[in-house]
C-alpha cells in the first residue's frame, strides 16, 4: 500500500463512509441523530452490551449533544476516531461484510476504462 498523505486520506474516506452507514442504519427514524432507543441498538449490535439511559446522557453531554435530540453523525465520527474504537469492526459485526469489501466495491466503480482510439470512457 502506498504511504503518504494521499493513501491516508483514502481510508479515512472509506472510514467516513463506514461510520455514516452505521449511522444511518441505526437513525430508524431518520432525523439526522441516534436517540437513546438508536445509539443502544448500535451498542447493542457491536458490543452486546446495553447502554443505560444515565450513560447515554453522559455521553451526549461529552459529545456536546442535547440528549433529546441525540448522537450526530459528527458525533459518532469523533467518537470512532477515539482510540479503542473501530467502525471497520463494528461494520462487519452490523452488515457481515469487511471494510476492505466495500472499499473495493468502491474503487471498482471509479475505474476509468480506454475505448476507441484514445477515447476515454469514464462511466460505470
Amino acid at each position: 500500500m502506498a504511504s503518504g498523505p494521499t493513501s491516508k486520506h483514502c481510508l479515512d474516506m472509506t472510514k467516513d463512509h463506514l461510520v455514516q452507514a452505521l449511522h444511518e442504519h441505526f437513525d430508524k427514524d431518520k432525523d439526522g441523530f441516534l436517540n437513546f432507543k438508536e445509539i443502544g441498538a448500535l451498542q447493542e449490535a457491536t458490543s452486546g452490551d446495553a447502554m443505560t439511559e444515565n450513560q447515554y446522557v453522559m455521553v451526549c453531554r461529552t459529545l456536546q449533544c442535547q440528549p433529546g435530540q441525540g448522537i450526530s453523525l459528527t458525533a459518532l465520527r469523533l467518537t470512532y476516531a477515539a482510540e479503542g474504537t473501530s467502525a471497520e469492526e463494528d461494520y462487519t459485526k452490523v452488515f457481515g461484510k469487511s471494510a476492505k469489501e466495500v472499499k473495493s466495491k468502491e474503487q471498482h466503480t471509479d475505474d476509468i476504462y480506454e475505448v476507441g482510439d484514445g477515447g476515454v470512457d469514464i462511466s460505470s
